[in-house]
């Protein structure tokens, strides 16, 4: 069947707007929303919510009209993903700056009495269909959201589809989003994984197939524990005489034991009087017992362990990677790799229940002490080297059980050095990576959302004779998308071959950005990704000078420059020369970088020696640089640090082909949207033309009248009065129970009557050949106008043909 033209266009239209309203959702700058910025999303939330309906009803005819039914599958997917993805996001963006605001004006007025606690926030389970989770989610979703008045009904349904996956997804895929069906659902769902036979034979299966304890060790008789009592709570609940099964149970789960623990039952058992009866507490009390004694010689075994550890002189390595520190120890490597670090068990640290009960802040303390991968918690390696995922809330290049919220970069080596005889400082040497957070959430990994700074620094402690290095800034005219100018500080780097921005400018700004997808190498090879590159025309404070430059967008290019305070009444700089950076001597953060495709345009042929320990005066076409190496005489005492502002951009072959690779799946996806601009009708399309020329007619009221085109004659319908008469009633016995639905249905189907849209008809004035067409209501709480809406349908069959089939569609 041909598809409607206008139908497609309107789908196109709905993907634009859920896009430009993913668009604007990413633009926002989640930590500092204005009170205006807050209401204006809450109305693009209402105004998103209620365009679904809409593309549901034009996806659902154009679906009905196609008979290529899996690409139209494949492009609802694709939609709701987006759509319910974008909604999420808002969702969650708008209830953080509500809560932030409750939070704020809750310890203003109640700081003098309480504090304020904030508790962690319950997460709905989520069901992939498995009888073994059933009852927790069944449970949990009926407290949390089911039982709950306070929510409607259509948000309810969208926490129903949110929590579900996999099979469990599939099962109410197929019913239309709508507060009205949310009941439907649910009763479904229930319908489907409530079935207490199955779930009964699924928890005794599972005690059944306990796996077997190979090695004595307190975590697999813990973990024994918990499966049995698990199992047994499921079905004490679904009413099985559990507390009858003792000798069973002790027997089944007897088999499942070590050497070790068997033995040791069998003589706890042989020091209990012959006629005392051995019920199942009293084994699962004996196995908690075994499992306490056994962790605390565990714990024994770590505390010696770590001793004889503590003992051993290291050799720290400085390495500027996002890692632990590598301590050259490889016996201690060697034993780390084949015990758990924490307790010295047969297991993995992310499987250890001792580190797994530790809060996050505790855990991440732990990792340089065990020297393990930041990323997968493994010996051997750096993260930075690490080719597993990262972390699955923040994305960047570490593991989620040492996750915590505003995740700072600290000194991985602090290594401090000191001469007891002569008590002078030494320098004290850092190895730093830097994680900066995007205000637009732009991300410069492939595999990570953490924006890598491009300058390595080195921090030594301030001593009495140690001096600083000034590096070249200047401040530039940097022309606006309206040709406003605006004031930036450029740190000029012979070292870089290309120029870098700051999202913080661009944005300002407000340029035009292309998409790119390069990477940008620094010190130690360290690398990470750009998306954005954009045009940006810079000019001189006195309009000598201008340039047009190519610039990447970062996050950010380095720290403060200068690290450290200059003191000016020393420095003997000329009055009559005009300075490229007047408050060079102030740190100062640093909006761009002009590389070497620039630099020596910039550079003059003046130089100006100060003086012995100051800097040099080096002429440009943006003024006067301050540069150099300076004594100490003249900056503030403080943490100096060393910078490499050293980049190089590149792309490698993958990225070449990812780019081109997205480019053409681009292309095919507007090809699949385009609708040709000519009009050129079908053999079926000039029939309804000729059809409608001949059998249109104007009514008395204005109003047009047009015979319904058929396809197909009428006689090959069936008789559709049993089907019209069996969903009439149906519809009667529903809305029986539903007093205000009546009301609403009968008053549309008068006012229906009323505008002559139909008539009562007696059995005598019956024609001979006639049709049924059932009828049922479309409930719409969120409209302004008619709530309820009643749709005739025609697709209700009556022998291999409906009467929708045999008529042709509009176009």
């Amino acid at each position: 069947m041909p598809e409607d033209k206008e139908q497609i266009r309107k789908r196109a239209s709905y993907k634009g707007q859920i896009t430009a309203f993913s668009n604007y959702l990413n633009s926002l700058k989640v930590s500092s929303l204005a009170a205006t910025e807050v209401n204006e999303l809450q109305l693009r939330i209402s105004r998103i919510e209620s365009m679904y309906e809409r593309y549901d009803e034009v996806q659902l005819s154009i679906e009905c009209n196609t008979d290529n039914i899996d690409a139209q599958i494949s492009e609802r997917t694709d939609f709701e993903s987006l759509y319910f993805k974008s909604l999420s996001l808002a969702k969650r963006i708008l209830a953080d700056c509500i809560k932030s605001d409750d939070v704020s004006s809750d310890g203003g007025s109640h700081s003098g009495n309480h504090k304020f606690v904030k508790l962690p926030t319950i997460q709905l389970p989520k069901f992939n269909g498995s009888y073994d989770n059933w009852l927790e989610f069944h449970d949990t979703f009926m407290s949390l959201i089911h039982s709950n008045d306070e929510i409607d009904d259509i948000n309810k349904f969208h926490y129903l589809r949110a929590s579900l996956e996999g099979p469990a997804a599939v099962v109410i895929q197929s019913i239309e989003f709508s507060a009205a069906n949310y009941t439907v659902a649910w009763t479904i769902l229930c319908d489907r994984y409530d079935n207490k036979r199955l779930l009964i034979q699924n928890h005794v299966t599972a005690l059944f197939n306990i796996a077997p304890i190979n090695k004595e060790l307190s975590v697999n008789l813990k973990r024994l524990i918990d499966q049995i009592n698990k199992n047994l709570r499921a079905l004490e609940s679904l009413g099985e005489p559990t507390k009858q099964w003792d000798t069973l149970l002790i027997h089944i789960i007897t088999q499942k034991l070590d050497a070790k623990t068997y033995r040791e039952w069998e003589e706890s058992k042989g020091r209990l009087e012959k006629d005392t009866p051995i019920t199942f507490d009293i084994f699962l009390m004996f196995l908690k017992n075994r499992a306490d004694l056994i962790e605390t010689l565990e714990m024994s075994n770590s505390g010696a362990t770590n001793r004889l550890n503590s003992s051993i002189k290291y050799a720290p390595k400085v390495k500027a990677m996002v890692s632990v520190r590598d301590t050259g120890n490889k016996n201690g490597s060697a034993f780390s790799a084949k015990l758990c670090p924490k307790c010295k068990g047969d297991h993995k640290l992310s499987s250890c229940p001792q580190f797994l009960g530790l809060s996050n802040d505790v855990r991440l303390q732990l990792l340089p002490e065990y020297k393990v991968c930041f990323n997968c918690l493994n010996s051997g390696h750096y993260a930075n080297h690490c080719k597993k995922p990262g972390c699955k809330i923040c994305h960047r290049k570490h593991n989620t059980l040492v996750h915590v919220a505003d995740y700072q970069s600290k000194p991985i080596t602090d290594i401090n050095t000191s001469n007891t005889s002569s008590g002078n400082n030494k320098p004290v040497m850092q190895g730093h990576f830097e994680q900066t957070n995007s205000s637009t959430g732009s991300q410069l990994s492939s595999n990570s959302n953490a924006h890598l700074s491009l300058s390595a620094k080195v921090g030594t402690a301030s001593c009495s004779e140690q001096g600083d290095v000034l590096l070249s800034t200047a401040l530039i005219k940097v022309i606006g998308k309206n040709g406003c100018p605006y004031i930036a500080r450029a740190i000029l780097d012979s070292g870089s071959n290309a120029c870098l921005i700051t999202e913080e400018l661009y944005q300002r700004l407000g340029l035009p950005a292309q998409n790119v997808n390069q990477s940008v190498v620094g010190i130690n090879n360290a690398s990470a990704h750009i998306k954005k590159i954009c045009k940006v025309s810079i000019k001189s404070l006195n309009d000598n000078f201008s340039s047009n430059l190519h610039c990447f967008v970062l996050p950010s290019i380095t720290q403060n420059v200068p690290t450290r305070y200059v003191n000016l009444s020393n420095l003997k700089i000329p009055s009559n020369i005009s300075l490229a950076d007047p408050n060079f001597h102030s740190p100062a953060p640093v909006d761009m970088l002009i590389g070497a495709d620039v630099f020596w345009d910039l550079i003059g042929t003046q130089r100006l020696k100060l003086g012995d320990g100051q800097p040099i005066l080096c002429e440009t076409s943006l003024g006067w640089l301050v540069s150099g190496p300076i004594d100490y005489r003249y900056v503030k005492k403080g943490v100096n640090f060393i910078k490499c502002n050293f980049t190089r951009i590149f792309q490698d072959e993958a990225s070449k082909d990812l780019d081109e690779d997205i480019q053409k799946q681009l292309v095919r996806f507007w090809h699949l949207e385009e609708v040709s601009p000519a009009s050129l009708y079908s053999n079926e399309e000039k029939l309804c033309e000729e059809h409608f020329l001949k059998n249109t007619t104007r009514l008395a009221n204005g109003r047009f009248c047009v015979r319904i085109p058929l396809k197909h004659n009428p006689d090959v319908l069936g008789d559709s009065w049993p089907r019209a008469k069996k969903c009439l009633l149906s519809l009667e016995r529903r809305l029986a129970g539903q007093s205000q639905v009546y009301e609403m249905y009968k008053e549309f189907m008068s006012e229906y009557e009323s505008l002559g849209h139909m008539e009562k008809c007696e059995n005598d004035n019956l024609p001979r050949k006639m049709h049924f067409i059932p009828h049922h209501g479309v409930l719409r709480e969120s409209s302004t106008t008619t709530k309820l809406r009643v749709v005739f349908n025609a697709s209700s069959p009556t022998s291999f043909f409906s009467f929708r089939p045999i008529i042709f569609l509009a176009v």
